[in-house]
């Protein structure tokens, strides 16, 4: 739990040991209306919990956990990071990180899911924790409820029962009757096991794509509408199988997936995965390890000086000061970051939850060691990357910067707090006004601060905003090549766990705008595009 003097969260159980807390099994038991009065008193019991402690919707690892953790970061080979796209001519263009050590560096940044999310060009996108805190939300939580917990859509407790595949099944069939009359006349196979049924359209040799599986539909076993109104004639089907959708209203152009799922297994902590691909795309962190692996890459030729500075002009949600804390021994890093945000900052200014981040690990890992010969070190503005060539202190930095990488903001997609510097609330009349007024004066200090002879990395995409892309990406690449930067090459960087990402079209290609092949297999990315500083 948050102290006063610690700025992160701990592991909290409020809504795990909570009586909201039911299995599975009586979620689907509900009617709609119990249904709506569960969604209710979660909801308080979630913000309550969240307001007390500043803990959103997940649990948090403990203070020794999160030091195992961090003791991973630095021996961690990110090397191993690195594919080639077998889609294009550039070799090792493809990051994949499959880990997740770092990502405990969300704990100190307890308000990051209460950041609005933005689908207009209007600021009137909301949070998740809008959706706990603001009434107006209700509905739609329980509609969503609907789906992601008692439809189980992220398939988080009830599995598809596929064919020939006992794993899930329990027995090994083809046929969903044999199925269903094994389940009814042999239930010793299936104790502690029960299942609902899914309502899918049915897609004729197409692949049945949920966004998040992609498999031929008679690869799961279903059901017809009339062989469910049969079993449900015949007395076997009860309200808990066919809850989630109206069995009275049943048509020939669905089909009934069997889903199993093991009885007396409590809803949570899994289903609070549904608050971060379920409801909205919410603000996520850059994963520390990716942070480390740029860092680590770009920065090799110059590893030997006495210290290679590192400027990040969006510090964010902390992942990439943790990577940099925990580039490897081999040379010294100074981190130096720029955010406006007043939530990830002391009143007095002084000391920030960047700070405190950075701090625990250079002194609660291995680094803290009296040994060990050095510490990686940071200084932290609490400015826009607009402005900060205005501030005295910064000037220092300026032809002195070893490396830059940042993920700025997507122009409005994300709001990360109400206040005015934020660069969607100063310039966010248009993106024509933001471009101005934030993109260009952020990329000027970056192209004039870098010293010769050094990268450049740069993650952004293109912004789908009301059915049209805003050109985030090329005007990037515009405005540094304008400032004398020479473009390299593009680093994709691999989103394999994005909602949507495995949707394909017609010509068997994805629908997403940007993606690679590795191995044979199709990947969602975002770029980092790679600018170089000539030497004079």
């Amino acid at each position: 739990m948050m102290t006063e003097t610690k700025l992160y969260y701990e592991r909290n159980n409020d809504v795990i040991n909570s009586h909201i807390n039911c299995v599975y099994d009586d979620l689907v038991e509900m009617t709609p209306d119990e249904f709506r009065e569960w969604v209710i008193e979660f909801r308080k019991v979630v913000k309550e919990s969240w307001d007390k402690n500043g803990c959103p919707p997940r649990i948090g690892k403990t203070e020794e956990a999160l030091i195992d953790q961090f003791n991973k970061i630095a021996e961690f080979p990110v090397h191993q990071f690195t594919f080639t796209d077998e889609l294009s001519d550039v070799e090792d263009d493809v990051i994949i990180n499959k880990s997740r050590i770092g990502g405990e560096a969300d704990q100190w940044f307890g308000n990051m899911m209460k950041t609005r999310i933005n689908y207009t060009e209007k600021d009137n996108g909301y949070s998740i924790y809008d959706l706990f805190a603001d009434d107006k939300h209700l509905e739609k939580m329980v509609k969503g409820g609907m789906r992601h917990f008692r439809r189980d859509s992220l398939y988080e407790h009830a599995k598809s029962a596929f064919v020939h595949q006992p794993k899930y099944a329990i027995i090994d069939t083809a046929n969903a009757n044999d199925w269903i009359n094994a389940f009814f006349t042999s239930p010793k196979i299936f104790k502690g096991y029960d299942f609902i049924l899914e309502e899918v359209k049915f897609r004729e040799n197409k692949g049945l794509n949920s966004g998040y599986h992609q498999v031929e539909q008679d690869g799961i076993l279903n059901l017809k509408q009339e062989e469910v109104k049969k079993y449900k004639d015949k007395g076997w089907l009860q309200y808990r199988h066919h809850s989630t959708f109206d069995i009275e209203n049943m048509s020939d152009s669905m089909r009934y997936n069997i889903r199993v799922y093991k009885k007396g297994k409590k809803m949570f902590p899994k289903a609070f995965s549904a608050y971060r691909i379920g409801y909205i795309q919410p603000a996520v962190n850059f994963p520390p390890m990716t942070a480390k692996y740029l860092y680590e890459r770009f920065t090799e030729h110059v590893k030997d000086q006495e210290v290679v500075n590192i400027y990040d002009p969006s510090s964010g949600w902390g992942g990439r000061i943790l990577g940099a804390m925990g580039v490897r021994d081999d040379r010294r890093i100074h981190y130096i970051g720029t955010d406006p945000n007043p939530d990830n900052f002391m009143d007095d200014g002084n000391y920030s939850k960047y700070a405190s981040l950075a701090d625990f690990y250079n002194t609660k890992t291995y680094r803290g060691n009296p040994f060990f010969s050095q510490t990686n070190t940071y200084e932290v503005f609490q400015e826009g990357s607009e402005v900060i060539h205005l501030n005295p202190e910064f000037k220092k930095y300026k032809g002195e910067l070893d490396f830059i990488f940042t993920s700025p903001p997507y122009f409005n997609r994300e709001a990360y707090s109400e206040d005015e510097n934020q660069s969607y609330k100063k310039y966010g009349s248009s993106y024509d006004s933001w471009r101005h007024g934030f993109l260009v004066p952020t990329l000027e200090t970056c192209a004039e601060y870098l010293k010769p002879g050094r990268y450049m990395a740069w993650n952004i995409a293109d912004l789908l905003v009301s059915g049209k892309y805003l050109p985030l990406e090329q005007d990037s690449k515009d405005i540094l090549e304008s400032c004398g930067m020479e473009y390299k090459f593009t680093l994709k960087m691999a989103l394999e766990g994005m909602p949507g990402q495995n949707r394909m079209g017609e010509d068997g290609k994805p629908t997403c705008k940007n993606y690679c092949m590795v191995n044979g297999n199709y990947m969602k990315y975002e770029p980092v595009f790679v600018f170089w500083k000539p030497e004079k």
